[in-house]
């Protein structure tokens, strides 16, 4: 599991689905950092492979918008050095930039890899996509996964809990967590909003008490968890996830680049 783990990493990037993409240098740094921990090596035109490969796929793409979903494009680093990009549409919960999906989860044990390999993302990602099957058969939209009776992580999103005191926990890197690009590019925001943000554990007496729970990622945006194996969360439903959500779109907004200028 180790071995393939270790043989590629990856980030997946928001695609307008012309040739500009969201948070590309952010993406760039995470991808050359979790690249390290799994001792990959990061080639030297890293930064040209990424463009080059994206001007690519976008150039011969014959895929138009679809409505109903958002354009993702895959980033990937071999052991060769290779860096190569792959696009897809995602369908969403809703394609509204003003209205908060809502959603139910499930809770799954968390798949862990030794050698500091949980919390990059890897070449045996298999696992987190055999949670999202899970989750479906569940009849639940997201997976939350759980580790010594904390949520850890979700299957692709970032999990961020309102406390009753006003703070926001997300989970820790440090636990084995993702470190989230979206969450980054909304915690300015929040806290000058007032809520600042703190990683650490999702444990059982946080979630009991919490006034909402959402989960935001590159391919989902903003959704608002619900309900967690049938039982209602949070007492807040709607003021703080559409908060995070008007963050979202506002750092999206102004995160974008344009690829064929980065070619220049």
């Amino acid at each position: 599991m180790n071995e393939l783990a270790k043989s590629s990493v990856f980030t997946t990037l928001r695609w307008d689905g012309g040739y500009s993409v969201a948070h590309f240098e952010a993406h760039l740094t995470r991808l050359k950092e979790h690249a390290a921990r799994l001792s990959i090596g990061w080639p030297v035109d890293a930064r040209e492979q990424a463009i080059s490969s994206m001007l690519s796929v976008f150039t011969n793409t014959q895929e138009s918008n679809q409505e109903g979903s958002v354009g993702l494009v895959n980033l990937n680093l071999n052991l060769n050095g290779e860096i190569s990009a792959s696009t897809r549409w995602k369908p969403v919960k809703s394609d509204s930039h003003l209205k908060i999906a809502r959603v139910s989860a499930t809770a799954i044990p968390a798949p862990r890899w030794e050698d500091g390999i949980t919390g990059c993302k890897h070449g045996d990602w298999q696992p987190y996509k055999d949670a999202g099957t899970q989750a479906d058969e569940r009849g639940c939209e997201i997976a939350l996964f759980i580790h010594d009776d904390a949520v850890v992580d979700c299957q692709w999103a970032t999990p961020l809990l309102l406390d009753d005191d006003g703070t926001a926990w997300y989970p820790s890197p440090s636990e084995g967590a993702l470190d989230s690009i979206s969450l980054a590019s909304i915690e300015g925001h929040l806290e000058r909003e007032g809520i600042p943000l703190i990683p650490g554990r999702l444990t059982r007496n946080l979630l009991s008490r919490a006034r909402a729970l959402v989960a935001i990622g590159t391919g989902i945006g903003v959704e608002l968890i619900t309900e967690l194996d049938g039982q209602s969360v949070g007492n807040n439903p709607d003021n703080f996830a559409n908060l995070c959500l008007e963050s979202f779109n506002q750092a999206l907004e102004s995160g974008w680049t344009d690829i064929r200028k980065e070619s220049q």
